[in-house]
């Protein structure tokens, strides 16, 4: 039915501003506007902060049902519309951000979702709906044992109507806020006619996000983190330039870590970061003053919880706080996956980014072939002159493309500051790390490569001694050059979905639903179902299970047998 089109955008945007309420509420508690207006892109971002915290807690103790779920939006949706009659919304920055999304709509419409989306993104957003937590449940599928704080988020969108067809919302919200925020600060230094090497910096992530990052559908957890790391770098080199530190840079920071820590447990390792922030903070700030604002700030109490929430979370399912860190494992608890699953998975894992194993390949001995960059081989054959080198040659044709448009035969020295080289070389440590450890761009790989690019490539762009006229004019052209792609790459994907599958959005708008995507629900429900058959001493009680089921104050323990 043609309704269904309209059903989805209906439910994608109040979606949106139901996140935006909670945002818009919470940003005048947390000291995060400043000169009493409101930043929508980052009420996006903290919207989504408060509401994946609230999930972790409130999952603890029931399942987030159609019912649940729908006194969640309709409170955002009031908080939304109290914000709005108060006028703490800028209309022409509201304006804009329902244009962006207007936009990302066109991505928002898929067919064929991301690889890992039938495996595990769906099953385990979908167990958020139908059950509290259950100690153990990453045993019945390796992905249960990593989940993003996205889940988390998604699964407060399972709605009457729509059911679980908004299990991608996270990832638009998380793209239009980034964007809203990079260009609202692109906007910003043209009007304060301050145009800096982050002016630039923001420039080119812009770009890279709309061209490179332009289906949603392959966002899966890691692309929104990487997002969520540009504007780190962009914020970051937001406080060098400021003469003053307020709470408003410190929450965003805040906000900014622990949102894409939560998305992936690997960016704890991004904390390195903080160091040439501290260094420059402290430059201007005194640690006392530092302290009161840090301290004061609810943003960094929420942040605590949630990231605490995190391991928590890991830790009831699989024993682990960071699987599969076997150095965060605790194998003493019934539930808990044992050491020598933990160790074959780290294996599987390391194997599989290092081009070890491929939908149509795989190594005779994993163990041997990660040792001592024996890898190195495979992964150049496999990997990067399969992937990695398309990436490669797109940020070149990138930065190229900035060359050519901003050059200008008037330049002037730009000296660079210790503090940004101190910034690239974490870097390149962060990028070491990645090649030695988990060397495939969807593990971090996206934002650390363009970052090395996008650095250098701003510090040159703000050596061209261009007017601002010509800077806005040139600006202009890019951003409607980055526009434009973004939106016909992805009708052309709409129109090949359509040829391949018979996608039809004017028919049926939604992804792609199948019997296997609820696969483990049912599993759940068998072990629970016999289990109860079993404490009721029924014959068909099946005591061969693979697991064992126990129930200790009112929740599930699923061990497995050993």
């Amino acid at each position: 039915m043609k309704i269904d089109i309209f059903i989805l955008f209906f439910f994608y945007f109040i979606s949106i501003f139901s996140t935006l309420g909670y945002g818009i509420f919470l940003q005048r508690l947390n000291n995060i506007s400043k000169d009493n207006k409101i930043c929508l892109g980052y009420s996006g971002l903290i919207g989504i902060l408060f509401l994946i915290t609230y999930s972790y807690i409130s999952h603890l103790l029931y399942a987030h049902s159609i019912h649940h779920n729908l006194i969640i939006l309709i409170l955002g949706l009031l908080l939304f519309y109290i914000g709005c009659l108060k006028k703490k919304i800028n209309k022409s920055d509201f304006n804009i951000l329902i244009i962006i999304f207007l936009l990302i709509f066109f991505s928002f419409l898929i067919f064929k979702s991301h690889d890992d989306f039938p495996y595990y993104h769906f099953p385990y957003t979908h167990y958020l709906n139908q059950k509290s937590l259950i100690f153990g449940i990453g045993h019945l599928n390796h992905g249960f044992r990593t989940p993003s704080s996205l889940f988390y988020f998604n699964s407060l969108f399972y709605l009457p109507i729509i059911k679980y067809y908004l299990f991608h919302i996270g990832s638009a919200i998380i793209f239009g806020s980034a964007i809203f925020i990079l260009f609202s600060n692109i906007k910003a230094c043209i009007q304060k006619k301050n145009i800096t090497y982050v002016y630039f910096f923001d420039l080119i992530a812009l770009i890279f996000i709309l061209v490179f990052f332009y289906r949603l559908a392959e966002h899966g957890t890691d692309r929104s983190a990487q997002i969520l790391v540009l504007l780190i770098i962009s914020e970051i080199f937001r406080v060098f330039i400021l003469k003053k530190i307020t709470s408003n840079e410190i929450s965003k920071l805040l906000i900014l870590f622990a949102v894409t820590i939560s998305l992936k447990a690997i960016y704890f390792l991004y904390g390195l970061l903080l160091l040439p922030l501290l260094y420059i903070i402290r430059a201007k700030i005194s640690l006392k003053k530092l302290t009161e604002k840090l301290f004061l700030n609810p943003t960094f109490y929420i942040s605590i919880v949630l990231l605490s929430l995190v391991l928590i979370t890991n830790f009831f399912n699989t024993g682990c706080l960071i699987y599969p860190l076997s150095g965060s494992c605790f194998t003493s608890f019934e539930w808990s996956i044992q050491t020598k699953e933990i160790e074959k998975m780290a294996l599987h894992y390391e194997n599989w980014s290092k081009a070890g194993m491929t939908p149509s390949f795989k190594v005779d001995d994993p163990s041997m072939y990660v040792e001592n960059f024996n890898w190195i081989h495979g992964w150049l054959e496999r990997y990067f002159f399969f992937k990695f080198s398309d990436f490669l040659i797109g940020l070149i044709f990138l930065k190229l493309t900035f060359l050519i448009i901003f050059y200008s035969k008037k330049k002037f020295k730009l000296k660079i500051k210790k503090e940004i080289i101190l910034v690239y070389l974490i870097i390149i440590i962060l990028s070491i790390e990645w090649f030695i450890n988990h060397p495939t761009l969807r593990y971090g790989g996206y934002s650390l490569i363009a970052i090395l690019f996008f650095i250098p490539l701003s510090l040159i762009l703000k050596k061209f001694d261009n007017n601002l006229n010509i800077i806005k004019k040139k600006t202009l052209v890019v951003i409607l050059v980055g526009i434009t792609i973004f939106v016909a790459r992805n009708i052309d994907r709409i129109i090949k979905e359509n040829e391949k599958y018979n996608y039809n959005i004017l028919i049926n708008p939604y992804y792609k639903i199948d019997n296997t995507f609820f696969r483990v629900e049912n599993q759940i429900e068998n072990l629970i179902k016999n289990y109860n058959l079993c404490q009721d001493n029924k014959p068909k009680c099946n005591k061969q299970e693979q697991y064992i089921v126990k129930k200790k104050m009112n929740k599930y323990f699923f061990i497995r047998k050993r």
